[in-house]
């Protein structure tokens, strides 16, 4: 570590200004300063220490999510699959009465955005339904739970070979994007139940209606499904809760005003909500090579995986002897990724990376935060001195850097609490929600706040460069000198 000191206001001023074009720094008396006193300016030169670290798990409540396995040379091998509730308005009904009581088909359907997916859209898959067991489901679950522990895994429901790319469907259908065409197409994955399992809902409702009043009670008339692959490995598909229903198919006798009696077809669907429980369980395995120490660079992947650490020696700062007289006003932090080695199916960068404090990690997730940019803080692109609030991109794939701009409120909240131990700090990939909002009713700009934030469940992948030129950075602090 190297300090240096120096005794200007106009200093302190200038430096605050390079160290942070997009946060709004403590000037500390700049304004109502006494011609007596002055202002101590201290900059202290730190090197950060960078370790990939295992990630076995994250939290599992998200609205997307990923069916399928998949292997690549750099980040090893991943298995998704994911376990989900179904939504039932009170009070829910059939329209109709099916002819003759009987329900004729029922269908779990898996939709997806086309081309949402990763690996070869061609290798064949096998999805298999589970049914999940009543009274067990929790809500705080992790990606590396067992899923032994809410199905019968011996007592499939149903199964479903399949592609990412159906090539049943012609270049005709699939070409045509109107969704209000009623040939419009979305890819997906139709798994036929079986008939007793849709005609139970309706014999349900017809025997016991109360089931259906509350979710509550739905919930436990039916737990939920589990779906998983068991056959297949080359491709996962990425959706989200709102492409996943149930379809029952039936009958029903109609009369016409002119007296003529007809059967005509209908359908009813359960849909996934954020109202109801919607799962997500990870596998990585042959990460080992990840986990080897590299001088140069440390790895990010995600969903789960591997994720780095980086440290801070604070201990050293809080050993200066008039620590407790300064306030820390700047520190930067920009970090620069590699390119990836070119392969068959390159991962991309995570889309944004959250650091926080790593005994913070889980509270984070499970509490359903956003970053508040004095305890956690959320990348952006850098572009023309832009931050999270002007720009809703999370990284410069021109300069491959991800900023988080001025993070001193982190070690100052560090300090305060734990002088004596080292700042570990971690970076987390995820997804961002965001809302714009204008700045002024003439401007053409506009800021960004943070609506959402959650752990990310797509497959993407980085180093971050460890060098001695990419892993210093500077402290600004300052302090009053009476004279």
């Amino acid at each position: 570590m190297k300090t240096n000191r120096v005794l200007s206001v106009i200093f302190l001023t200038a430096a605050l200004a390079v160290s942070s074009c997009n946060d709004t720094l403590t000037m500390v008396g700049t304004t109502v300063q006494p011609p007596e006193d002055l202002i101590t300016v201290f900059t202290d030169t730190f090197r950060l220490k960078a370790q990939t670290v295992r990630m076995d798990s994250i939290f599992a409540k998200a609205t997307n999510c990923m069916l399928g396995e998949m292997y690549d040379p750099v980040y090893g091998t991943i298995k998704a699959d994911f376990l989900f509730q179904m939504y039932c308005e009170e009070g829910f009904r059939f329209s109709e009465t099916p002819y003759e009581g009987k329900i004729d088909s029922t269908a779990l359907f898996i939709m997806y955005p086309a081309s949402s997916w990763y690996g070869d859209s061609l290798t064949p898959m096998q999805a298999t339904v589970y049914r999940v067991k009543p009274g067990v489901l929790k809500r705080n679950f992790y990606t590396n739970d067992n899923p032994e522990l809410y199905c019968d895994m011996s007592n499939p429901l149903a199964t479903k070979v399949y592609t990412a790319h159906d090539q049943t469907i012609s270049d005709s259908i699939r070409a045509i994007t109107d969704s209000y065409d009623v040939n419009y197409y979305t890819p997906n994955i139709r798994i036929q139940m079986p008939v007793s399992f849709g005609q139970s809902f309706y014999d349900e409702m017809v025997n016991n209606p109360a089931s259906f009043d509350t979710q509550k009670a739905f919930n436990e008339f039916f737990p939920g499904l589990y779906i998983t692959t068991t056959f297949g490995s080359g491709n996962l598909i990425r959706t989200t809760g709102e492409y996943l229903f149930l379809r029952f198919y039936y009958r029903y006798a109609e009369t016409d005003v002119e007296g003529n009696d007809s059967i005509v077809s209908r359908t009813q669907d359960f849909t996934v909500s954020k109202e109801v429980i919607q799962l997500n369980r990870l596998t990585n395995s042959n990460l080992e090579p990840l986990l080897e120490y590299h001088p140069d660079y440390t790895y990010i992947k995600s969903p789960a995986g591997v994720c780095t650490r980086l440290t801070l020696p604070a201990s050293e700062f809080s050993r200066q002897p008039d620590l407790i007289n300064r306030y820390i006003n700047g520190l930067t932090l920009k970090l620069r990724y590699l390119p990836e080695d070119e392969r068959l199916y390159n991962y991309f960068p995570p889309e944004y990376l959250l650091l926080l404090p790593e005994d913070s990690v889980k509270s984070f997730f499970e509490n359903i935060k956003v970053e508040d940019n004095s305890t956690s803080f959320i990348s952006y692109d850098g572009n023309s001195y832009s931050s999270a609030t002007t720009s809703p991109i999370g990284y410069s794939s021109y300069a491959r850097t991800y900023y988080f701009g001025n993070i001193s409120p982190l070690l100052q909240n560090h300090l305060a609490n734990n002088p004596d131990e080292d700042l570990n700090m971690m970076l987390i990939p995820v997804t961002r929600t965001v809302s714009a909002s204008s700045s002024s009713y003439y401007s053409t700009s506009s800021s960004y706040y943070t609506t959402a934030i959650a752990n990310s469940f797509d497959l993407a992948g980085v180093k971050i460069r460890t060098e001695d030129e990419y892993m210093k950075v500077v402290v600004l602090s300052s302090k009053f000198d009476n004279r």
